[in-house]
């Protein structure tokens, strides 16, 4: 995946390639594919700004902006636009794409050269680290967030994590909970809970957050290695799967939280 790279040196702008592809002497070589890209990235923010033009929460006509939010709009324009497909992508990862699509957006540079500084809207505030670490794919995390819940409705995505981009981050940190089918299946249980045990989870105690849980529990069901790691979420029918969070999910909360299992009979 050949990608430019916009940045700013000593207030001069300026872009470079980088692939993972063999390069001869350098992945200049690989440029044209890179600019054809970048030109339809622009068309991928536009979208993604729009969408969090419309879903973005104001007070007295100044946006707030949400890193859930944003992290979920981006992850949808690339899921809608089919970016990944394109030529210049094929056979390497995503982080290049995600250093691509941070940078452009927060320096606002169009293909053409023209600025759009609007699209810095789309970068959450607390992500900085692809300025300090640029190639870490660390550095990328909500990009990675947004592209996990690239299918879900807004709306659903938000139930299942509290409208917390924190809660994503936790589920998102142990490798074998990253399922679209698992997330299915844990709003299937929310949506069972009464509103009060729902609400009764957003809401962090002593600094702890309720909704912690949910990660750790599935985290034990399925194991990223060892014992009980061979079957992941993905691998079961959806009935199956919604039984099983069920089940596993109503023993973590009746087991630590028995004041929640009372309100939920």
């Amino acid at each position: 995946m050949p990608v430019l790279i916009w940045n700013f040196d000593n207030d001069s702008l300026g872009s470079i390639v980088r692939t993972g592809r063999e390069v001869s002497l350098s992945a200049e070589e690989y440029r044209p594919e890179a600019e054809a890209l970048d030109r339809d990235l622009d068309d991928l923010l536009d979208e993604a700004w729009h969408a969090l033009n419309i879903i973005t929460r104001r007070v007295k006509g100044k946006a707030h902006f949400d890193t859930f939010e944003q992290a979920w709009v981006l992850g949808r324009a690339v899921f809608v636009s089919e970016i990944l497909r394109h030529e210049a992508m094929q056979g390497e990862s995503r982080t290049l794409l995600w250093q691509a699509i941070t940078h452009k957006a927060w320096y606002g540079i169009c293909h053409d050269l023209q600025r759009e500084p609007r699209w810095r809207d789309l970068i959450p505030s607390k992500s900085r680290k692809w300025r300090t670490n640029p190639t870490h794919r660390r550095a990328y995390r909500f990009l990675e967030i947004g592209y996990l819940l690239r299918e879900e409705p807004l709306q659903d995505a938000g139930e299942v994590f509290g409208w917390k981009f924190s809660n994503a981050n936790d589920l998102y940190d142990r490798a074998s909970l990253r399922s679209a089918a698992l997330l299915r299946a844990v709003l299937h249980w929310l949506r069972q809970q009464r509103p009060a045990v729902r609400n009764w989870l957003a809401k962090p105690i002593h600094g702890s957050k309720r909704h912690a849980f949910i990660a750790t529990a599935l985290s034990a069901r399925f194991p990223a290695s060892g014992p009980g790691s061979a079957l992941m979420p993905q691998h079961y029918p959806a009935d199956e799967l919604r039984a099983i969070v069920c089940e596993t999910l109503d023993a973590a909360r009746d087991l630590h939280f028995p004041q929640v299992a009372d309100a939920a009979t």
